[in-house]
């Protein structure tokens, strides 16, 4: 059978995976089909299959290019609260790199092969840190929970409230007072805005003081 060409050579699952990310990224996961993937390719629909299984096999696989995109800092040659941090901030710019396609990542793949070296990391740093089995891996879970919660807001599938609480005047203040939120209304300049790095920091450090009393409680 002759080799399918596509604009770019031969099709290949790498660049199958490779459109459809920028598909993803340009016009965003809903507009996401085969048919528009086999479009920007340059070939027939059918000709996908050569290679990939079905749709749910290249979102799949979308979510290993994000994950293998993760850099893993030398957490063994940090104290083990900056290797924590570096694994945050590390998987924070991998997910950044696609963040229209990051959802991929943070709502179906975290147990996927490509997501291993990253929980091996993490692991390690905890058991230096004295956590070992059930404690390290109830601290990884909440390590994760924390990422993909902070990491799901900054790409635009979880609230901020920045965009529910506009800009604060005395009138909408008022508002809001006499409608039985007068914490929100004291808080409301806060909220109207979102710095997502800085928040990331801000709860990673909450994160690690609770991490540390954990471990202090195990020494």
């Amino acid at each position: 059978m002759a080799q399918r060409m596509t604009r770019r050579g031969p099709l290949t699952r790498t660049e199958i995976v490779r459109q459809a990310l920028v598909v993803a990224e340009t016009e965003g996961m809903e507009k996401l089909s085969l048919h528009k993937i086999a479009a920007a390719v340059g070939v027939r629909t059918m000709s996908l299959y050569n290679h990939v299984d079905d749709k749910t096999d290249v979102l799949d696989a979308m979510a290993d290019v994000i994950l293998g995109g993760i850099r893993i800092p030398e957490v063994d040659e940090m104290p083990w609260e900056d290797g924590l941090r570096a694994l945050a901030r590390s998987f924070r710019l991998a997910a950044l790199e696609y963040p229209r396609s990051a959802s991929l990542v943070l709502t179906r793949r975290l147990n996927a092969p490509a997501a291993m070296p990253v929980v091996e990391a993490a692991l390690r740093v905890l058991n230096r840190a004295g956590l070992e089995g059930a404690a390290a891996v109830h601290v990884l879970r909440a390590f994760i929970a924390f990422l993909i919660g902070t990491l799901s807001r900054e790409v635009g599938f979880a609230p901020t409230y920045a965009g529910a609480i506009p800009g604060v005047t005395a009138m909408r203040e008022r508002e809001l007072v006499d409608s039985g939120l007068p914490a929100v209304a004291a808080a409301a300049s806060e909220l109207s805005v979102c710095d997502h790095e800085a928040e990331m920091e801000f709860g990673l450090e909450m994160l690690l003081d609770a991490i540390r009393r954990r471990v202090e409680t195990h020494s």
